[in-house]
């Protein structure tokens, strides 16, 4: 009898015990998807690799800080939080050197398909009613909304306390409500 895959918990926990095999297959399950959404916010693949590689070194020392299901969090919900918080970094950096990111335009990266659902649901007014967001609300209701982020991801990734995340989301919605109305 074949036993089933395990969960990337599992392979965390494993990793966490250095277990490099169970790394290995972590990695090859959430690497793709991780770049594809480091892609849709940065389109500088230098950029985009240096995140990759800090995050998964990031894994390797810390899966045993992973708190799991038990703290209400998923593995990668947590991978996915490192990544942010390493891009977040990234682009500090570079403006610090005085080199602004290379941020990706939302007209110039195929949308991803949770976009194309919300387009495809709610029609254009609401497409209209986000443009006139302003840019700190809009990033806010991305997150929360668009990639599920908790409040406290958010948070970290916004690099934001989270009173200012929970007050910029429910601006977000009354502006949002406002402008559908």
């Amino acid at each position: 009898m074949k036993h089933p895959e395990p969960d990337e918990e599992h392979l965390l926990r494993r990793t966490a015990r250095g277990d490099r095999a169970a790394f290995e297959q972590f990695y090859r399950r959430t690497a793709p998807w991780l770049v594809v959404r480091l892609r849709r916010r940065c389109t500088d693949e230098q950029v985009v690799a240096e995140v990759m590689q800090e995050t998964y070194l990031a894994v390797w020392r810390a899966a045993g800080s992973f708190a799991g299901a038990a703290a209400g969090g998923s593995a990668v919900g947590w991978v996915w939080t490192i990544a942010a918080r390493r891009l977040v970094d990234a682009f500090r950096r570079r403006a610090h050197h005085a080199q602004p990111p290379v941020v990706t335009r939302a007209d110039v990266v195929a949308p991803a398909a949770e976009d194309i659902a919300l387009a495809a649901g709610v029609g254009d007014d609401v497409g209209d009613a986000l443009r006139t967001l302003a840019p700190e609300l809009r990033q806010v209701l991305q997150a929360m909304v668009l990639d599920g982020l908790s409040v406290r991801e958010t948070a970290v990734l916004l690099g934001l306390p989270e009173g200012t995340v929970k007050t910029r989301a429910r601006r977000a919605r009354i502006a949002m409500r406002e402008a559908l109305s």
